[in-house]
């Protein structure tokens, strides 16, 4: 099973005007999220009567790629616990990745749950993030936004642990 997200192209495809693709292929291309594994995508769009091989050809086309290129994806509900501690340990590549995928699983399902179909712009910029940097640059924007659909509280929540996640991966290094 595989992981598969959104390139440039892809993204560029579904923020045109106009699709180069059939409207079938770009439903299929819709559901690629990101954090989805192939074999649920595949269970979506035969349920939505829509090409069984559309992500073999959205990923010959350029429309998608794997997202853990060279490294299995990470196991499903690794996401460290609000109450289990950030202590920082030896930084190793896997672990470094985990921390990433804490983040980025937080923020998408976050901005899913809290801004729904108003949070597709920062979905995809969360897709689009590369590095940590650049996920805990989306904060600040997700939060204000939150701030704004569900108040103060939410918006304070979500800050409090992205920032947690976000602190907990960028501080651990190798000294």
């Amino acid at each position: 099973m595989a992981v598969y997200k959104k390139t440039e192209k892809g993204m560029n495809e579904l923020l045109a005007s106009t699709h180069s693709l059939d409207a079938r292929l770009v439903s299929v291309l819709i559901l690629v999220d990101g954090a989805r594994e192939s074999d649920e995508v595949n269970r979506l769009a035969q349920e939505g009567h829509l090409p069984v091989d559309g992500l073999e050809i959205l990923f010959h086309g350029g429309f998608i790629d794997r997202k853990f290129k060279g490294s299995a994806p990470p196991a499903e509900g690794k996401a460290p616990s609000p109450a289990e501690p950030l202590a920082p340990v030896a930084a190793t590549p896997a672990r470094t990745l985990e921390r990433f995928n804490a983040l980025y699983a937080y923020l998408v399902e976050q901005t899913k749950a809290l801004l729904g179909l108003r949070g597709f712009i920062y979905q995809l910029r969360i897709e689009r993030a590369s590095t940590l940097l650049e996920l805990k640059a989306l904060i600040e924007p997700i939060g204000k936004a939150i701030e704004k659909r569900q108040g103060l509280g939410m918006a304070k929540h979500f800050m409090r642990e992205s920032e947690r996640l976000a602190v907990a991966a960028i501080a651990e290094r190798d000294i």
